[in-house]
């Protein structure tokens, strides 16, 4: 992309000088703006500040000097250089015009060559100028975000932890009851498979989240039909409904089309918001499933996606964590719950962008969330 040239604002009172000064100016692609007084010169540059300044000394009312310190004194405008163009060469009137803030100083009468050299040096060196103070910014930017990440990570390895420490320390007094012959045998045999299974659990959670963040999710592709899959993967939660006092409802439609993707990541998805949906919403509530067909637009005009869709009428999910309900470092109200930190969501959005889809959620506390998964057909 080329460069456009400078925008230039000069200022005289001398009409002549304006439109000689213009003149070579445009010549040179540099777009320009020119002014009889400072007063104006304060106003077209506040209203849209220029890339440089050039400026006469000797103007009625608010001569040069002024102009370039009411220049300076505004917080808008005093970063844009200033270069004096004057017929006064006296060495006083150039420190002067040093002093005010001026960058340069060409006397008149003046070389076109002259003064387009230093004009271009000053706008490059502005330009320079800001392009460090962006790149500065975005590193400030970035080292305040990698102090944040840092320390969501590291209260997440302290729950992750005290999560892990929970049932570590069943697992140890389980084993020494057994050795001591105290307690139900069956029973603690039941709660410490529970505990192992939770163990299992995180540890498989953390590894699944390394590997999406790493690129390393394995993937084994293979067709999969929609009008078989769904009904097949949701019946059994018609049962656990009914025990749940829930009204669960499944809307699958027939003649969606073959899909490729892998259909164990797939169910865990699919399976696993329906699991929270189930866990969220409260007895007399209800569940939803819903398969369709969405056309894309736009820039993906001609594209065809699933659309899966898991309703409830739970407690819903506050506003301010809804944002960060797919970050594995983020605990929102709604994963606070006893079985400790939750992976779930997490591994959800990675396991659907692995199929190259989408995820969105919608969430009003009191009145429960929506979430819509689109995989390409």
């Amino acid at each position: 992309m080329l460069v456009p040239q400078g925008d230039i604002l000069i200022v005289d009172d001398n009409a002549d000088n304006l439109d000689l000064l213009g003149t070579v100016l445009r010549q040179q692609k540099y777009r320009v703006r020119a002014v009889p007084t400072g007063a104006m010169a304060l106003e077209a540059a506040r209203r849209h500040p220029p890339e440089l300044v050039m400026l006469d000394v000797n103007m009625p009312g608010m001569d040069g000097y002024e102009t370039c310190e009411a220049f300076k004194a505004d917080e808008r405008l005093a970063a844009i250089p200033v270069i004096f163009i004057s017929a006064l060469d006296d060495p006083l009137d150039k420190v002067r015009a040093f002093r005010v803030g001026a960058r340069d100083y060409v006397t008149k009468p003046f070389s076109e060559a002259e003064v387009l050299v230093r004009v271009e040096h000053q706008v490059n060196l502005a330009r320079l100028q800001r392009e460090l103070e962006i790149q500065n910014e975005n590193l400030l930017d970035a080292n305040l975000k990698l102090k944040e990440v840092n320390t969501l990570k590291t209260n997440f390895t302290a729950m992750l932890v005290h999560d892990l420490r929970s049932p570590l320390t069943f697992l140890g007094l389980t084993i020494e009851n057994l050795r001591n012959g105290v307690g139900n045998q069956e029973e603690l045999l039941a709660k410490s498979e529970q505990s192992f299974k939770r163990i299992c659990t995180l540890l498989d959670e953390m590894l699944e989240i390394y590997r999406s963040e790493s690129g390393h999710l394995p993937m084994a592709y293979s067709d999969i039909d929609p009008s078989h899959w769904l009904p097949s993967l949701l019946s059994p939660y018609q049962m656990r409904a009914a025990k749940a006092g829930l009204e669960f409802q499944v809307v699958v439609p027939p003649g969606l089309p073959v899909m490729k993707g892998d259909r164990p990541k797939l169910d865990r998805a699919l399976a696993n918001l329906v699991d929270n949906a189930f866990k969220f919403t409260p007895k007399g509530g209800a569940v939803k499933v819903e398969a369709a067909i969405d056309h894309g637009a736009g820039v993906e005009a001609g594209l065809r996606f699933l659309r899966l869709s898991v309703i409830d009428t739970g407690r819903g999910i506050p506003a301010e964590d809804l944002p960060y309900i797919f970050d594995p470092f983020r605990q929102s109200q709604r994963s606070a719950s006893p079985g400790g930190v939750g992976l779930g969501l997490a591994i959800v959005q990675r396991l659907v962008a692995a199929h190259k889809g989408q995820i969105r959620a919608q969430s009003q506390q009191g009145f429960g969330s929506s979430f819509v998964i689109l995989l390409p057909c």
